[in-house]
């Protein structure tokens, strides 16, 4: 197993991944308690809508759930390995092949 060396560019690169994925949920999160609250004072002012037309979703809703959705698509299954692949080139260029 790996020692964990906090310069290792790999500890980097996960230090990285792991703040995106945060970020990501903190999203999630705050759309869900936005979105909670705008729809449930809705519902308890007018009731539960009768038919489709009644129920109104801003575009405001729907284009931000649109971004979270290609952001959480980009983040977790899109692999990123040729990203990694293009960085240990990289750092092998830099130090003439010599890892």
């Amino acid at each position: 197993m790996e020692n964990i060396n906090k310069e290792n560019p790999r500890y980097e690169m996960a230090v990285e991944r792991v703040q995106k994925i945060k970020k990501f949920y903190s999203g999630i999160l705050v759309f869900a308690i936005v979105f909670g609250v705008i729809y449930g004072v809705r519902f308890f002012k007018n009731g539960f809508p009768q038919n489709l037309d009644e129920m109104q979703v801003s575009w405001i809703f729907i284009i931000w759930g649109l971004i979270l959705a290609i952001k959480g698509v980009n983040l977790f299954f899109f692999n990123s390995d040729w990203e990694n692949d293009m960085i240990n080139k990289e750092i092998k260029k830099e130090n003439n092949g010599n890892y």
